[in-house]
């Protein structure tokens, strides 16, 4: 489980190391660096190319390290928390996961926030995203892993 760019190590470790875990919780997580570099706030983009990479230059490293490029992978069950109003992470990083996953017929909940940005600013939002948090692991937490 994470958040912002630990929501990123969830989908992306997820999607190479499935066997390590029983159920994954991805918030507000980058899902394909090539839409996320596009898609981030004006003010980012003059230093993307430092933080996460060019999308010319860098494009054999950016489809290895993005999240997407492991879908086959991703086979444990998966919970997606989204802010509907996130300027850094936009809704279409988790829409097109989550798309992607249940084309392939994965078992993945989508929880999206309408009144939410990057983040919590309304306490009883963050209360219900971990009550939902605690109750998918605890659904999940009996599955078998293989290590």
């Amino acid at each position: 489980m994470g958040g912002s760019y630990g929501g990123y190590m969830a989908l992306l470790l997820h999607g190479r190391h499935a066997d390590y875990f029983k159920a994954v919780v991805d918030i507000f997580g980058p899902s394909d660096l090539f839409s996320f570099i596009k898609s981030v706030p004006e003010d980012w983009k003059p230093v993307m190319d430092k933080w996460v990479g060019n999308p010319v230059q860098d494009k054999e490293k950016l489809i290895e390290y993005s999240p997407i490029t492991y879908l086959d992978g991703m086979t444990r069950p998966m919970l997606v928390i989204q802010g509907a109003n996130d300027p850094r992470v936009v809704k279409e990083e988790s829409d097109q996961i989550v798309e992607a996953l249940r084309q392939l017929g994965r078992e993945v909940e989508y929880m999206l926030l309408e009144d939410e940005g990057h983040g919590f600013s309304k306490k009883e939002n963050e209360i219900a995203v971990y009550k939902r948090i605690l109750t998918f692991f605890q659904k999940h937490q009996q599955a078998k892993t293989q290590v």
